[in-house]
């Protein structure tokens, strides 16, 4: 079966402070936080493209918690891993284009240049 992965990156900016973690992110620091979302569509519309990417930056702006306090964001410890599975549900909750069945496939989390964290779900052989 043919397919097309897309993906499209973006930044945020935000603070927390990592709960039950021994070290120095246990105290309130901040990071610039860069998010890639990987999303897969079967079959390309007839202007030959898959999504527009002007619509995918769209709702990664709308989803992204940009100079937020993560720990008032989400209940769940602000972790990166915590952190790229709550954009990757909330990324699954938006509907990408009414015309096509585009499948979120993954959302990476860079907490820093060097270090990034990677959620999906799905069939191990996906």
């Amino acid at each position: 079966m043919k397919s097309w992965q897309l993906r499209v990156k973006k930044h945020f900016d935000a603070a927390h402070k990592l709960r039950d973690y021994d070290g120095p992110c246990a105290n309130l620091h901040g990071h610039r936080w860069d998010v890639e979302v990987e999303l897969e569509v079967h079959e390309l519309r007839s202007d030959g493209l898959a999504v527009d990417f002007k619509v995918i930056k769209g709702i990664m702006n709308s989803i992204l918690p940009d100079h937020t306090y993560l720990n008032d964001w989400m209940p769940e410890n602000p972790t990166a891993e915590n952190v790229a599975q709550k954009l990757y549900h909330l990324l699954c909750k938006c509907r990408v284009d009414e015309a096509f069945d585009v499948k979120v496939r993954s959302v990476t989390v860079w907490e820093s240049p060097e270090c990034s964290v990677t959620y999906k779900e799905g069939r191990e052989d996906e």
